[in-house]
């Protein structure tokens, strides 16, 4: 359930979720605040995260990067900015080569070009964790799972234990290898541990000892709005 609130001068989106703990606040791809909050949270408390994170919360409004789509721009891929380059074809698709974008349309319409760079974030994504998610479940002694990926923006990656799936987002295309491959991680660890407790991030640890960094990383990349604004 999503409403529509405003205190000390910032106009924000509530979202309560069930089973969340904590209070959370990010950035829409537009820059608007978001906060996600457990149904058990009064709106007072809310009201004083907000503006407790209002500081944080104008910081990273203006570092939301403005995009037109047009040749000359650029877009976070593989935790680099690609410049793309935008020409009319027969019909939509796109090609990587070196630290350029080929971005073919049919007809030159923004969006169009946000569908294909779209499909390129999906494939990408899709391609990465046809070949990790096997790899991680072998490590750990688990049968390979249903997996694909989502349309989300709030999250990496999500993992259903009991139904035995989980799912990256299209978005992480956004980041470098080696945090996709920890996002990979993370998802099919919950496979084993549903919560994030001790037992959880020692098995994490355990197959991947520079955790600590990645996630450091990670942290960095997202405070710094590196995939805000795209697609």
């Amino acid at each position: 359930m999503k409403t529509e609130h405003s205190f000390a001068g910032i106009d924000y989106i509530l979202v309560r979720n069930r089973g969340q703990r904590n209070l959370r606040v990010h950035l829409d791809p537009s820059g608007h605040p978001v906060v996600s909050a457990p149904y058990h949270i009064s709106q007072r408390q809310i009201d004083e995260f907000v503006a407790n994170s209002a500081t944080w919360i104008n910081r990273q409004a203006d570092k939301v990067a403005s995009h037109n789509y047009e040749t000359g721009d650029f877009i976070p891929y593989l935790g680099r900015k690609m410049t793309i380059l935008v020409i009319d074809g027969k019909k939509s698709q796109y090609d990587i080569i070196d630290d350029k974008i080929i971005i073919t349309i049919k007809k030159k319409d923004i969006k169009e070009v946000k569908k294909t760079i779209k499909s390129m974030y999906v494939d990408t994504v899709r391609s990465f964790m046809e070949k990790r998610v096997p790899h991680w479940c072998c490590e750990l002694g688990l049968p390979v799972p249903e997996y694909g990926v989502n349309r989300a923006k709030g999250k990496w990656g999500v993992c259903y234990p009991l139904e035995k799936r989980l799912y990256l987002s299209y978005m992480c295309a956004t980041l470098p290898e080696d945090l996709i491959d920890m996002t990979v991680l993370h998802e099919v660890c919950h496979l084993v541990h549903s919560g994030h407790g001790k037992d959880f991030w020692a098995l994490m640890q355990n197959h991947m000892p520079d955790l600590d960094k990645r996630k450091a990383e990670l942290a960095k990349m997202a405070k710094s709005g590196w995939s805000m604004n795209i697609v």
